[in-house]
């Protein structure tokens, strides 16, 4: 194999889930009263701690309000997702192909521990993860290079032996700005949107593409 580790963003990648993600926005952005749509969201949302969402939503806040805030979110996400959740199409032969491979996985993504943890969990796949990092352990989000560059100091890895998958445009610039190569996941963007930011671009993890890396 090309590369030595792998290292995959969660929504929209592990699982294809940005549509439960933007009802609970939704219905968060009626009760506080912010201009909130399905392009607003596209271009700004994806990628993002909640942290930086809701400082650009609410402006200078506290911790223990975002802490509030995040928790209110994301209880509407998880009621939404719980009944519907599920792996992304064919990660789960393919987590096992690469551990079969002995090569390490990593998990970087944006999401605040309690939806890591209440995916992970639910779907009984942390232990293929040898790094978790999430939101709660970066000063940056995405596009800021850090969620990438702690993912492969935790395996041990210099970032150009690493390649992350994602699938936001923030995510992408992430990754790329940490020195991996990036495979952009056509589920929150098109890819045509995704074509001037990656070159190689999948649906799922069915495409022969994931077999050659």
């Amino acid at each position: 194999m090309q590369h030595k580790g792998f290292i995959f963003d969660m929504d929209g990648v592990v699982v294809d889930n940005h549509k439960f993600h933007f009802q609970a926005w939704m219905e968060f952005s009626k009760r506080y009263k912010f201009p909130l749509d399905a392009q607003i969201y596209r271009d700004t949302y994806n990628g993002k701690t909640n942290a930086d969402l809701f400082q650009m939503i609410f402006g200078s806040i506290s911790a223990e309000e975002i802490q509030k805030y995040g928790a209110e979110k994301e209880s509407l996400y998880q009621n939404l997702y719980l009944k519907e959740m599920k792996p992304h199409l064919g990660i789960l032969d393919y987590f096992s192909y690469l551990k079969a491979n002995q090569v390490k996985i990593a998990l970087g993504t944006s999401a605040p521990t309690m939806n890591v943890n209440f995916t992970l969990d639910n779907l009984n796949i942390r232990s293929y993860f040898d790094v978790i990092i999430d939101g709660s352990m970066v000063k940056h989000g995405k596009p800021h290079p850090e969620v990438y560059s702690l993912c492969a100091n935790g395996l041990g890895l210099d970032p150009k032996d690493c390649v992350v998958f994602e699938d936001s445009i923030a995510g992408l610039l992430s990754g790329k700005a940490a020195g991996c190569s990036i495979i952009g996941i056509a589920t929150s963007h098109t890819i045509n949107e995704l074509k001037p930011h990656v070159n190689q671009i999948i649906s799922d993890f069915t495409d022969p593409l994931v077999f050659t890396l």
